[in-house]
């Protein structure tokens, strides 16, 4: 009855999370539920007591959902603070992660003020550091001058929430510090003595982290700290993106893999050396316990100390409940019983936090887990079924190699829809990559690390230990990755399958497994799950019909990216967006969205001026998509962004064709692209040729380019300044434009009234951060363009923004992310209306169209 039950209260919770914005519709599939079974009931396949069970786990399900989100929601630390610096003090509560030249944590709030006057506050403040100067540890009272900003993040369709994540983790606030001094630390001498053991499990993750910055380098260093003791950040992103394009890339931080590698090796070598021990021995320990419980007891050790060693981080813990629990299974003989445990363990840790069903790690590991134990069960069943000759050895390694294939195969196809959804990609080729690495990492690199890790802290030395041999390996290991990522076609990015898609993929494949269904059923299944993959991995484009335009506005924070899809077909990307240590604009937003339209090739990529905030992350997006050409104004930059950009052109292939006044960039069919800046012939002292060229000098100097569709213009202004427009304006050229792209995000540097009267928009959009350290969009800007009745549109508040029309209409429809989002619906009169406009919005995102 576990199992039902779990289903029904894990069925509850997802209902429970759309009672606010669908109350209605819950109200009616309650009703709905409560009538299938009792028709269940009446014609006799359940009886009433299960029937109850049933519904009231549902019903707990729902209920206990909207109880947790009250208790969690709180008061908003962010509330509390203005929009200037104040002064914040909080304590340390979770493991600090460390990346060259930086280290995150989190502060529970204890005061907040201005100078030497505090309030009592509350909240959990994300707090980045960088270029820090003293190690921070749990439970460290720590105090700053920061500016307290809600947690944000891009909004685009479709595009990973950033903010969205870290409010489900109980994030309320945003803060950083720059510089050495910029963290001080009070009470060092009275932290609270229940933080000590964490502070000693902190110290020894230091030692370990130094001692690896010593003794190991390139990527070596980053894969040892991401197995060991899960520190993520010293990876670099080529080597990320090798393991994720081999289907790998779970090797690289501490999961449920890792765990229940290390929970093997230790339950069968314990158990082994039992029987393995002299028959006196043997008897007088079975008088206690059996060889199976003992080898329980001692692995809950080294798995619970390898949890602690990586930080005990929410997913960690999570898949050592799930270790735990099937240890006890084991410990009370109930082994066989692999579904219940997982059962209880989804139970466990849904009642701590429903909000982990929405979590990518917790889905992830959680199917991974229950396919293993599927294919465990039915090898199981497979051995107890045969009939070897007794006369015949059994060759194991052949089982066992037989067994490793299965729950491999079945790893990867549980989580294709899973990683196809979040990260655009069908990893097929982990089917085999898994196979190497996998056993290389399991039984050798962690097993190692591990062994040089601890025999570092027993000694106390400061040199890690086998280091030129952990060195040997993990560069070993990378470079297998690394070349197995260079199989032709090995990195498969797709548009992300619709919620109901991945729903049918789930039903139809469980039919495909069930022995108890019919042949039929069964390859109707098959033949079902084959025909999704096959149409996910092909994820065709739309076929342009000559009539539709669309225009967006991407979400790159503060940065510029917007993407035209002409109606004969032609795409064009101006600018993409920039590129941080952490955070890759090309990667992480500007391809998804071009997966998700089914855009594989780019007929033309503009990088209107070399600044990072507009080509930073055009290198990722020209070494991933076919481009045709690359235009952009000529000037080259002595910046590390800059040689990256050129490095992936000549990669491809590619040349940088330089713009200027008067070309036309795409002439052909319906549409005109045309460039009316920077001038033909530059000014003198405007060279080109000069690689020290200031910021005034490369915004006069960017790219400007005019789309005129039948009745439909665009005019796409990148950084321009007031002396670029004043040049706009007597160089006599038409510079009307329906839509706008408000000229250097805001900035007062570019506000130009005479211009803004001459283009006489009838929408404007501005690409711009929010908490942006500019004051971008200036007061005055805004305010010029309302006196000029333009309907004004922000990336910081609206999200992306797209713009569809027709050639045979003057319509522009006009959409923005955040409006496309659910809202809570009121209690009153407009209730129906506002769960009509909801079901509506979430019925796109469910089916995806």
């Amino acid at each position: 009855m576990l199992l039902p039950l779990t289903v029904a209260f894990v069925t509850g919770l997802w209902l429970g999370s759309y009672t606010p914005y669908l109350p209605i519709t819950v109200f009616l599939l309650l009703a709905l539920a409560v009538i299938t079974l009792t028709v269940l009931e009446v014609i006799g396949r359940l009886t009433a007591a299960r029937s109850l069970a049933l519904y009231g786990g549902l019903l707990a399900g729902v209920l206990y959902w909207s109880l947790f989100m009250w208790v969690a929601a709180g008061t908003p630390a962010v509330s509390q603070a203005g929009p200037s610096s104040v002064r914040i003090v909080g304590r340390v509560v979770e493991p600090v992660r460390h990346s060259p030249g930086r280290l995150v944590t989190v502060l529970a709030l204890s005061s907040l003020g201005e100078g030497n006057t505090l309030r009592p506050a509350e909240g959990r403040l994300r707090l980045t550091w960088r270029e820090p100067d003293r190690d921070v540890r749990q439970g460290d009272l720590v105090a700053l001058v920061a500016r307290l900003r809600e947690p944000s993040g891009t909004l685009n369709p479709g595009g990973f929430d950033y903010a969205a994540l870290l409010k489900r983790r109980g994030i309320d606030g945003m803060v950083s510090a720059s510089g050495p001094g910029a963290l001080s630390i009070l009470e060092a001498d009275a932290v609270p003595f229940r933080w000590w053991p964490w502070r000693i499990i902190d110290g020894w993750r230091e030692r370990i982290r130094r001692a690896a910055e010593t003794a190991l380098n390139g990527p070596a260093l980053g894969i040892f700290l991401g197995i060991i003791i899960g520190e993520s950040g010293y990876l670099d992103p080529t080597v990320r993106d090798a393991f994720m394009a081999t289907g790998t890339v779970h090797i690289l931080s501490i999961s449920g893999s890792h765990l229940g590698l290390i929970a093997f090796l230790s339950f069968f070598l314990i158990k082994s050396g039992c029987r393995r021990l002299p028959t006196v021995w043997l008897e007088g320990l079975s008088r206690h316990t059996t060889p199976t419980r003992l080898a329980v007891i001692v692995t809950v050790v080294p798995v619970t100390f390898y949890t602690l060693l990586a930080g005990a981080e929410v997913a960690t813990v999570r898949s050592l409940v799930m270790i735990l629990v099937f240890l006890i299974a084991v410990w009370l003989g109930r082994d066989r019983h692999l579904l219940l445990a997982l059962a209880g363990a989804a139970l466990l840790i849904a009642v701590h936090d429903p909000r982990v069903l929405f979590d990518i790690s917790f889905q992830l590991s959680y199917m991974s887990v229950l396919a293993i134990a599927l294919v465990l069960r039915w090898a199981s069943r497979e051995d107890r079924n045969g009939d070897p000759d007794p006369g015949l050895p059994r060759w194991r390694l052949g089982e066992w190699l037989r067994d490793y294939v299965w729950i491999t195969g079945a790893v990867t196809l549980v989580t294709v829809p899973l990683v196809a959804y979040h990260f655009n990609q069908i990893p097929w080729l982990g089917l085999a990559a898994n196979l190497i690495v996998v056993p290389l990492a399991g039984g050798i690199l962690v097993p190692l690390g591990l062994g040089s890790a601890i025999w570092l802290l027993l000694s106390g030395g400061s040199t890690l230990p086998a280091g030129p041999l952990n060195q040997a390996l993990l560069n070993m290991t990378a470079a297998v990755v690394e070349m197995l990522a260079r199989v032709p076609g090995a990195e498969w990015h797709v548009a992300s399958p619709a919620i109901a898609g991945i729903v049918i993929f789930y039903v139809l494949l469980f039919a495909a497994v069930r022995p108890s269904e019919s042949r039929r059923i069964r390859w109707t299944g098959t033949l079902g799950v084959a025909l999704l993959l096959i149409w996910w991995s092909w994820s065709p484009r739309a076929v342009p019909d000559g009539d539709t335009l669309r225009v967006t506005f991407l979400d790159v924070g503060q940065g510029d990216a917007s993407l035209l899809e002409l109606p004969d077909g032609l795409t064009v990307l101006i600018d993409g967006g920039a590129a941080y240590d952490t955070l890759d604009m090309g990667r992480a937003v500007v391809a998804p969205y071009l997966w998700d339209r089914g855009i594989r090739r780019l007929d033309h990529v503009i990088g209107t001026h070399p600044q990072l905030d507009h080509v930073g992350g055009l290198p990722w997006i020209v070494r991933s998509f076919e481009v045709g050409h690359y235009w952009g104004n000529g000037l080259p930059r002595d910046e590390v962004f800059y040689h990256r950009l050129q490095e992936a052109l000549r990669a491809r292939g590619l040349v940088e064709e330089v713009a200027r006044e008067g070309q036309t960039l795409v002439g052909s069919g319906p549409c005109r692209l045309l460039v009316l800046n920077p001038p033909v012939s530059i000014p003198t002292g405007q060279s080109p040729g000069s690689t020290k060229a200031g910021g005034s000098l490369l915004n006069n100097l960017s790219v400007v380019t005019r789309l005129d569709c039948g009745p439909q213009s665009f005019l796409f202004t990148a950084d321009v300044e007031t002396d670029a427009l004043f040049r706009l304006i007597v160089r006599g050229r038409d510079i009307r434009a329906r839509v706008l792209k408000v000229p250097h995000h805001g900035a007062r540097s570019s506000l130009d009234v005479h211009w803004i009267e001459r283009v006489h928009p009838d929408s404007a959009v501005i690409s711009v951060g929010g908490h942006n350290p500019y004051g971008h969009p200036a007061p005055a800007v805004l305010v010029a363009y309302a006196r000029g009745g333009v309907r004004v549109l922000r990336t910081d508040r609206h999200g992306a923004i797209w713009m569809t029309a027709r050639l045979s209409s003057p319509t522009i429809d006009i959409h923005a992310t955040r409006e496309e989002l659910p809202e809570p619906v009121p209690v009153g009169v407009s209730m129906l209306h506002t769960e009509r406009r909801n079901l509506a919005r979430l019925w796109t995102e469910w089916v995806g169209i």
